[in-house]
């Protein structure tokens, strides 16, 4: 039986936003259990989230080249935690 995750899983999108961005445990602990429930998501809730990381990656791209203090993506150690689920979904698909 699927989890319950809300309507079109909005709590899995909505988990995954909070997170974003965050300088904390919670990245690796957001990241580790997106990976491992991948494949219990709706197909819209793994497009948004496809779709949303792109962007913050882009915008942490940007900052990064312009020097900026603020980094979407949070901190090195979080953008890599971030970087390990942008691999696992261009591995699955």
């Amino acid at each position: 039986m699927k989890p319950d995750y809300g309507p079109d899983d909005l709590m899995v999108i909505a988990a995954f936003r909070y997170c974003c961005g965050r300088q904390t445990y919670i990245v690796s602990e957001c990241v580790d259990w997106l990976i491992k429930n991948w494949s219990t998501f709706s197909e819209r809730a793994r497009i948004v989230i496809k779709r949303d990381l792109e962007t913050e990656f882009e915008a942490d791209d940007r900052a990064r080249a312009s020097g900026s203090n603020y980094k979407p993506l949070g901190w090195d150690c979080d953008r890599q935690e971030w970087e390990k689920l942008r691999s696992h979904i261009k591995k699955i698909g």
